[in-house]
């Protein structure tokens, strides 16, 4: 589970640049390697506009070129801040695709990017490609959405307790061994919607909470004692929404670190049907790992 190898992507961006700042930071402290990746995009233009913007100086080799002198200037500047000196790359493509392909290919433990850039069309991360890279990467993605300005201190992983959360949960510990470490279990009354309508009776809720209590209190414990090392952690569970509650027990935790488990989704099922991940990319403020399960 050791992070040995970290890619971290930008579009030069103010956000971007928080993401190599706290990629450099992991790096440093976990003695891993690091890379500075730049995707170079340019969609596809009509012949008229082509002339245009290859007259302007403006070509795809040209615009590589720009790219790799500012990811070396980016290199510099970690090398001065953190002491690490980072590879550079320029890849050609769709951002997230030609990321998650070379995280996969160059071994990388953990791709670290910005939650959104501000190019129009240079942007990294715009709408859902966070979203995209998450459905497309097998490698765990670290979406940086806060100014690295200390390590991380509390980490919250949320957890169904699948195997998918227990790995996520171990990555987590062994990333940051000196950070304090919560599992948070966010759960919903069986048939809770249908037992209101039908007019249940309020005792007859308590009941059915208290037996989806003592089940959840239940699995938390074998979940705890599965992990890499017990004794790092402490186990919460709140009754309600899982991205909501996740989202409010972070914020009333003072928590650094949002960490979540999730099985890569097709956009269609993503946007139909939406996941805990996909809800986290964009409400929570905090940054957020996420952790894609092994078998997908």
């Amino acid at each position: 589970m050791k992070v040995r190898r970290i890619v971290a992507a930008t579009d030069f961006s103010e956000t971007a640049e928080l993401a190599l700042q706290r990629a450099a930071r992991l790096a440093s402290s976990g003695s891993a390697e690091l890379e500075l990746i730049h995707a170079l995009y340019l969609p596809p233009l009509a012949q008229a506009w082509q002339e245009l913007v290859d007259g302007e100086g403006f070509s795809s080799a040209r615009l590589g070129l720009v790219a790799g002198e500012r990811l070396q200037q980016a290199a510099a500047t970690l090398q001065r801040w953190s002491g690490i000196c980072p590879e550079t790359r320029v890849l050609n493509g769709k951002p997230a695709s030609e990321l998650a392909g070379w995280a996969r290919a160059s071994g990388a433990d953990l791709i670290v990017v910005g939650a959104h850039g501000e190019h129009l069309i240079l942007d990294l991360f715009v709408g859902s490609t966070a979203i995209k890279l998450l459905r497309l990467s097998s490698t765990p993605v670290l979406l940086v959405k806060k100014a690295p300005d200390f390590p991380y201190r509390r980490v919250l992983v949320a957890t169904d307790f699948s195997a998918t959360a227990q790995a996520a949960a171990d990555l987590a510990a062994c990333m940051l061994p000196e950070a304090g470490l919560e599992l948070l279990h966010a759960f919903e009354i069986p048939f809770e919607r249908e037992m209101n309508l039908a007019g249940a009776s309020a005792g007859t809720m308590e009941h059915y909470r208290l037996l989806a209590h003592a089940e959840a209190r239940r699995q938390m414990q074998e979940c705890i004692g599965k992990l890499a090392d017990p004794a790092r952690w402490s186990g919460k569970l709140r009754q309600g929404y899982p991205p909501a509650e996740i989202v409010r027990h972070a914020g009333e935790s003072a928590v650094d670190l949002l960490v979540v488990g999730c099985r890569r989704r097709s956009d269609i099922e993503a946007a139909m049907l939406g996941s805990v991940a996909a809800h986290l990319v964009n409400e929570s403020p905090l940054d957020l790992l996420l952790v894609p399960a092994e078998n997908d």
